[in-house]
């Protein structure tokens, strides 16, 4: 087990004192798989405002699966929703940093209908259904099994925890973006940010890593596999206009 000494960085100035529209929620079960995509490729799926991270002559796109538990309203605290969630995400500089600490997300994907609707509507943004399921098998400390499926074939997902060498820098950007950047409904290039607690990240073997939405972008095998059991964010909805996004937090 490799354990990401996080937040550290720009993700550490990011806290934001609670408001209205802001969403508490566990996350758990999440696995982050990455892949590598040409630049050229991946430039060609992003606005052209962003400009994709680039290692070793390669980008980068994800999939981040994982369970909401207790997702809800910061304020309030109620209702509790869960269900599970899938984005497909790639690695972009921040337009306003600079830095390598942003996602462009290619698609969000939530397992409740009826949730896919509310979300859409409310912030604007396009969620898709994914009739998704995610499960882990735990001994100690250590995951001996992870298992992410969906119903009409588009996921098919199988790992087990391996000790390997770990690439921190990789490690770092893949596991630690503060803010996603996404196209809305109207085609405005909209951002929220988040913040998290330090990860304990587990290092995956893939057995398998079939992501219809991620193989449609033309990426190459499967490059890195991490595991965090559980970890709490705290979610800065409504999304806003990038274009409106100041670098210091209010």
């Amino acid at each position: 087990m490799t354990m990401l000494e996080a937040p550290l960085g720009a993700i550490d100035r990011m806290r934001r004192p609670l408001r209205v529209g802001h969403v508490l929620v566990t996350l758990e079960q999440l696995a982050i798989v990455t892949w590598p995509i040409a630049e050229a490729t991946l430039r060609a799926q992003l606005p052209s405002s962003l400009r994709p991270v680039v290692r070793n002559g390669h980008a980068f796109v994800s999939a981040a699966l994982f369970r909401n538990r207790a997702l809800r309203p910061a304020v309030l605290g109620v209702p509790r929703i869960t269900s599970f969630q899938m984005n497909v995400r790639s690695y972009i500089f921040d337009p306003v940093s600079g830095e390598p600490d942003s996602v462009f997300f290619h698609g969000l994907y939530l397992s409740r209908r009826w949730l896919v609707a509310l979300s859409s509507r409310l912030f604007g943004v396009p969620f898709q259904h994914l009739p998704l399921t995610v499960a882990a098998r735990h001994e100690g400390d250590r995951v001996t099994g992870y298992e992410a499926r969906a119903t009409d074939d588009r996921v098919n997902i199988l790992a087990q925890e391996d000790d390997q060498a770990v690439d921190r820098e990789m490690l770092g950007f893949l596991t630690n973006p503060h803010t996603g950047y996404v196209l809305g409904h109207d085609g405005v290039l909209r951002c929220w940010s988040i913040w998290h607690r330090p990860q304990n990240v587990h290092t995956m073997a893939m057995n398998r890593a079939m992501v219809a939405p991620v193989a449609a972008l033309g990426v190459g095998d499967a490059l890195w596999g991490y595991y965090v059991r559980s970890i709490d964010y705290e979610v800065y909805l409504p999304p806003t206009a990038a274009m409106k996004r100041s670098l210091i937090p209010t």
